[in-house]
């Protein structure tokens, strides 16, 4: 049945939560890819995903499927874990008993017993993760944006309205700490495993790779490490095609717009080496060398202490115009300032926090302006951006 239960994964860029309902979203629409097999082996089609379910029992009534070259109709239950199906009880309940396919989010780490009906009946297992078309974290995002999208319908942002105003921008702030010292300590952790000139690799190839295909990048850059690259070991020197075919069965290009096409991307990344090799280094320096000077001021200190600095020095001398405006901030958002912040040398979360935004749905600017934290004299930044992502991912409701 349609619940709430909530569970954390680590994404790329630190921790999220996802709920089941979100993950009932991806079998209803059927965001996955075949050919799908079954944990038994059996070629799996889905014919018709079946009901959402949104009372008690199975997730899913009627669906209609071929098991094995078998038409089937029956129920289909969701759970994140194997075990989840005995926690709940579902083995000792008769409404389950129709259920013909498990689907499970995550293959167990331990032995578990399949799950079984209060009928006898044992049902098939279907894994769903490594048939997801995207990374799961981009589903909880859409989800997430998707309660924003729908304010003019719930409760929340009245809800959220009736705190004073401090108390809403306080609340966002908190937020975006959190979000802020996740993506540190994610960031340390990958210097410990890659170190500096690796991560920062790493992590641009994911950020070009939008939500979409951040995690066929994050493939690509663990296959073809910084020196591949430098010392023209990757499969073809001349050409991107060659990088791209690597993985040529992996890439989500269904309403991708062109100028976002992996392809491009990796060129524009083999540009970057070949203008600026020694680019990690680079940025290392610029972060370590940034104005020690306190950001807590009004939009027009912040342009005035910031502009030359991410204009002149950064910028138009490392990336040579290379990203437009939203990639680039979005790389330094996402990437460079918290791995400049686990570096350890430099105190980055003010400039973090008052960086210009980068990629923002527009759900997140309309729910802003609804809860009247920006304005006029209150410009978007990075932190309002990340505050808003971390309580809709975190809770569902900024109260």
């Amino acid at each position: 049945m349609l619940d709430c239960r909530i569970q954390e994964m680590q994404g790329l860029y630190g921790p999220f939560t996802v709920t089941e309902r979100v993950i009932q979203k991806i079998w209803l629409r059927g965001d996955y890819s075949g050919p799908m097999r079954t944990a038994s082996g059996k070629l799996l089609e889905v014919r018709d995903p079946g009901r959402w379910n949104l009372l008690g029992g199975p997730d899913f009534k009627e669906a209609r499927l071929c098991l094995g070259g078998e038409a089937l109709c029956g129920d289909v239950e969701v759970h994140f874990e194997e075990e989840d199906w005995w926690s709940h009880g579902h083995e000792r309940n008769p409404e389950f008993n129709q259920v013909v396919l498990h689907v499970v989010l995550n293959e167990s780490s331990r032995p578990v017993p399949q799950a079984t009906t209060a009928s006898g009946v044992t049902p098939e297992v279907l894994y769903l993760m490594p048939l997801l078309r995207r990374d799961l974290e981009s589903y909880a995002m859409d989800d997430a944006l998707l309660e924003l999208e729908q304010q003019d319908r719930l409760e929340w942002v009245a809800r959220f309205l009736e705190r004073p105003h401090d108390e809403r921008s306080h609340c966002l702030r908190e937020a975006a700490l959190q979000r802020w010292r996740q993506k540190c300590a994610f960031a340390r952790k990958r210097l410990l495993d890659a170190g500096w000139s690796e991560a920062c690799h790493q992590y641009c190839l994911e950020v070009l790779g939008y939500s979409r295909n951040r995690s066929v990048m994050s493939k690509l850059a663990l296959a073809y490490p910084l020196k591949d690259w430098l010392l023209g070991m990757i499969p073809d020197d001349r050409s991107v095609d060659a990088l791209y075919a690597v993985f040529k069965d992996e890439w989500k290009l269904s309403g991708l717009r062109p100028a976002n096409h992996p392809r491009l991307r990796i060129g524009q990344y083999r540009k970057l080496l070949g203008a600026c090799p020694d680019w990690p280094r680079r940025m290392r320096d610029f972060l370590e060398d940034c104005p020690r000077q306190s950001l807590a001021v009004s939009h027009a200190c912040r342009q005035s202490i910031m502009g030359e600095w991410r204009l002149d020095a950064l910028r138009r001398s490392l990336f040579d115009g290379l990203f437009g405006d939203t990639r680039f901030h979005t790389l330094m958002v996402d990437a460079f300032l918290p791995l400049g912040q686990a570096l350890g040398q430099s105190e980055l979360y003010d400039y973090w926090w008052h960086w210009w935004p980068g990629d923002t749905p527009g759900a997140i600017r309309s729910f802003l302006r609804h809860a009247e934290l920006i304005g006029r004299k209150q410009p978007l930044t990075n932190g309002l951006v990340q505050g808003t992502l971390g309580l809709a991912l975190s809770e569902g409701k900024p109260y």
